[in-house]
């Protein structure tokens, strides 16, 4: 039996586990913190590939969309799993870059569909919040977003039933190589076990995991805050773009807001309180576009480390350095989490790699 190691706990890393547990290895998840404590946990959420360029790198994410479509027949059914589409709310000056947008994912057959305010006040978002009725937004039906606690559970919960331990709070300090193959995994406790194989799913602490084989893995992360704010009733159905804030349901009673523009005044911040300016501002823009939102109420902010490789491509794959070794960093990870976890076990099992995921090799960078 092939003894995997998955270091790391979120949606990328609960999908390999399972994956591999489903298919007969024999798997430990070794996490540092808790499943889904990291950026997962931290994440917008929002499953999706019309952000995504260049070509390959937008299929990749595409196939992403279409696994967590797949994942939900698989399981006969999935409550982490919020389809319903997105809405892009577009400034004037924007139109034409965004016309030429939707051409172009048109042509790639993709789903998107112009729409005035006026119509997606009537038939999609009434609490939109609009004095232009001829304001134009896109939408995209099949996108969707996820409650990505409740997926890492339920993949984590799958895993364990075919076999697979779950260590929580035991950070690996040592990857033992023999002969140039792995074979052996140490964690601070001081715990080890024999393995064929350790596949890096740590998110924004990857370098540091390939740092203890030795390897160089270049990251350019960045910092993303999301803010949780306590609603009455339901003043979104859905994922909704806007020029001055994002926002998107969080379970009953709540949504949840992010702007990129807000992200860029973080500086070196790493931990934001609900009380803070910056929360309240990402609040107080949601009250200039949806109705509903007088007596809200921030709930909860947190900031999320995005796992970037430093060309801003996937890094999925095989190490030839070392065999044996695997890596599982990207961002926009809850896309992506369940189509990697299936693309993944099966190169490790098979060695087999699927075309879409070939321009998003490790080897790419120097190891050296």
């Amino acid at each position: 039996m092939l003894d995997v190691a998955v270091v790391g706990a979120g949606v990328v890393g609960a999908s390999i586990a399972w994956r591999l547990s489903q298919a007969g290895a024999r798997v430990r998840v070794v996490e540092r913190s808790r499943p889904a404590a990291g950026t997962s946990g931290a994440s917008f959420a929002w499953v999706n590939a019309s952000a995504k360029s260049p070509r390959d790198y937008f299929e990749l994410n595409l196939a992403g969309l279409r696994e967590h479509q797949r994942l939900v027949e698989e399981l006969g059914g999935a409550p982490w799993y919020h389809p319903g589409g997105n809405l892009v709310w577009v400034a004037e000056d924007e139109l034409p870059v965004m016309e030429r947008r939707v051409e172009e994912l048109r042509s790639w057959g993709y789903w998107a569909e112009w729409q005035s305010a006026q119509d997606v006040q009537a038939n999609l978002e009434p609490g939109l919040r609009c004095a232009d009725p001829t304001a134009r937004l896109v939408f995209y039906p099949e996108e969707a977003w996820v409650d990505v606690p409740l997926l890492v559970g339920t993949l984590l919960d799958l895993a364990r039933s075919a076999g697979a331990e779950v260590i929580e709070g035991d950070p690996v300090v040592a990857i033992e190589v023999a002969g140039g193959q792995v074979h052996g995994l140490r964690l601070q406790s001081g715990a080890a076990f024999a393995v064929h194989a350790v596949v890096n799913a740590a998110g924004p602490w990857a370098d540091r995991i390939a740092g203890l084989l030795g390897l160089p893995l270049p990251l350019a992360p960045s910092a993303g805050l999301v803010v949780r704010v306590a609603v009455p009733g339901e003043p979104i159905r859905r994922v909704l773009h806007t020029p001055v804030v994002n926002v998107r349901p969080d379970g009953p009673g709540h949504v949840l807001l992010h702007h990129d523009d807000v992200d860029a005044q973080l500086g070196d911040r790493r931990e934001v309180e609900a009380k803070d300016p910056l929360s309240w501002m990402l609040l107080e823009r949601a009250r200039q576009v949806l109705d509903g939102l007088e007596e809200a109420d921030v709930a909860a902010a947190t900031v999320g480390i995005r796992p970037i490789p430093a060309d801003e491509r996937s890094c999925i794959g095989a190490v030839s350095a070392i065999d044996g070794y695997y890596e599982a960093v990207t961002h926009s990870g809850v896309t992506l989490g369940p189509l990697i976890g299936r693309l993944l076990a099966q190169e490790i099992l098979t060695g087999e790699v699927e075309p879409v995921a070939a321009p998003f090799r490790p080897d790419r960078f120097p190891r050296g």
